[in-house]
């Protein structure tokens, strides 16, 4: 019987049968995996916290035929003050979609492990602008996935000067010259791609005494949303949620 001893984050999960639940755990050491938590939906059950959102813990798992069990967990951190808060609540979920969706089955990868982590711990902490957080969020995943946008020269010509267009698609800047090669250009103002630079070079490194404006966050969070769309191919109903929420 192989074991697995693993710390773990609770990406979601569903009733099976009468009082179990599946559990999608992100697993430090083993990616993206299944795991029964029998008797979870029992109120005495020793497994009830097992399967809480976004929950991080200590997890001893068993592999079965199709799925994992779990055998023991221990609670490293609980996000009390985001299931309190509808708002940090959404942004928790579409972090965790993005992850669910867009990760294989037992694809390991601790740089988003370590990503989704952080960003829960900040998001729960308040000290960084959410939106904000959810920019570097996406920036950081797709970069640790591939698909890191290109922001210091024009993807089309190479050239340094007059950059002022991104094309998701391309999968960069592009200069003025260059705009008319690509169907889906934002026009970037030198505020927003200097922003888009310093999260990209310096991450979570001093974001909490970052001051951005508004109107650069909402174009940040468009230019992402669609470069996400463009480049994975996913639906993300948790983002439209959260759309919803932020604007009720």
């Amino acid at each position: 019987m192989k074991f697995i001893k693993t710390e773990s984050i609770v990406l979601k999960s569903r009733l099976i049968g009468e009082s179990d639940k599946v559990v999608t755990l992100f697993t430090k050491t083993n990616g993206k995996i299944q795991a029964i938590a029998k008797g979870a939906r029992n109120s005495k059950s020793r497994f009830l916290g097992s399967s809480h959102p976004f929950s991080i813990g200590y997890y001893v798992l068993f592999q079965g035929r199709n799925y994992y069990y779990i055998d023991q967990w221990e609670l490293i951190h609980s996000f009390l003050k985001i299931d309190d808060d509808i708002l940090k609540f959404s942004y928790a979920s579409y972090f965790a979609d993005v992850v669910y969706k867009l990760l294989e089955e037992e694809e390991r990868n601790i740089n988003v492990y370590n990503l989704l982590k952080y960003s829960l711990l900040l998001l729960e902490k308040g000290s960084v602008n959410d939106d904000l957080l959810a920019i570097l969020f996406n920036l950081k995943f797709v970069t640790f996935m591939g698909y890191m946008p290109e922001v210091d020269h024009c993807v089309s010509c190479g050239k340094k000067e007059k950059l002022m267009y991104f094309s998701p698609a391309k999968g960069g800047i592009l200069c003025n010259n260059c705009k008319s090669t690509a169907d889906d250009i934002f026009y970037l103002k030198s505020d927003t791609l200097n922003i888009l630079r310093f999260l990209l070079k310096y991450g979570f490194n001093d974001i909490g005494k970052m001051v951005v404006q508004k109107a650069t966050v909402d174009e940040l969070d468009r230019l992402m949303t669609k470069y996400m769309d463009i480049h994975f191919d996913k639906i993300f109903q948790s983002k439209n949620f959260l759309d919803k929420i932020k604007n009720m």
